[in-house]
């Protein structure tokens, strides 16, 4: 069976596309995450999600939009899949954490609002077969690991519940989802103008020296 651990993988894979999301206060995460080469695919158990949440959320306020989620029972709950450089495992426990960090203004309205901001992310994955039982991943059984970072835009939902006395538009967590974006690339324009711009300089270096000879 082929191994991978973080020696082998010492870089960590961008996540360019996929979305992780959590639905309701004691939902848990379910998420499918793609790179180069390399997808990801799995779900929490319900009630072991740490996501941005707040009760009663205050228009006005800043709601932390980040994300917590370690472990087997979190990250995959025995039913994970990872496919990397065209090997695919399945029926995978994971171990590891991802961090999602986000922050927003929560707005003043009378209905249900949506609120989006960028995020970045970091974490760590390990997987292991699942054998049933406890949710372990530990070294010795560790088929895939590596490091993960990315970055995009978050969405959180929040369910209107009234107006408090100071006439604050009060809200409950519905849900949240974290899309992931590529980096991105540079115009044509733009990749033209630096290279213009660098032989400009060239020719300035090269005729200020012909002036000091």
């Amino acid at each position: 069976m082929l191994t991978l651990t973080p020696s082998v993988k010492a870089d960590p894979i961008i996540v360019t596309s996929g979305s992780l999301s959590v639905t309701g206060i004691s939902g848990g995460p379910h998420y499918s995450l793609f790179g180069e080469n390399f997808s990801v695919a799995g779900g929490g158990e319900p009630g072991s999600t740490q996501a941005a949440q707040c009760f009663p959320c205050v228009s006005g306020n800043v709601i932390g939009l980040n994300g917590f989620y370690a472990g087997g029972a979190t990250l995959g709950g025995g039913g994970g899949v990872v496919t990397f450089e065209g090997t695919t495992f399945t029926n995978l426990v994971f171990a590891g954490t991802f961090v999602f960090t986000a922050s927003a203004v929560i707005p003043a309205a009378t209905t249900n609002i949506s609120i989006t901001a960028p995020f970045t992310f970091v974490g760590d994955l390990s997987a292991c077969v699942f054998k049933g039982g406890p949710l372990d991943c530990g070294p010795v059984d560790t088929v895939f690991s590596t490091q993960l970072v990315g970055h995009g835009i978050v969405t959180v939902q929040l369910d209107f519940i009234g107006v408090n006395a100071s006439g604050h538009s009060l809200y409950t967590f519905n849900s949240i989802t974290y899309n992931f974006q590529s980096a991105e690339v540079p115009e044509p324009m733009t990749i033209t103008l630096l290279a213009a711009g660098l032989m400009g300089l060239g020719a300035k270096w090269k005729f200020a020296k012909k002036l000091r000879l």
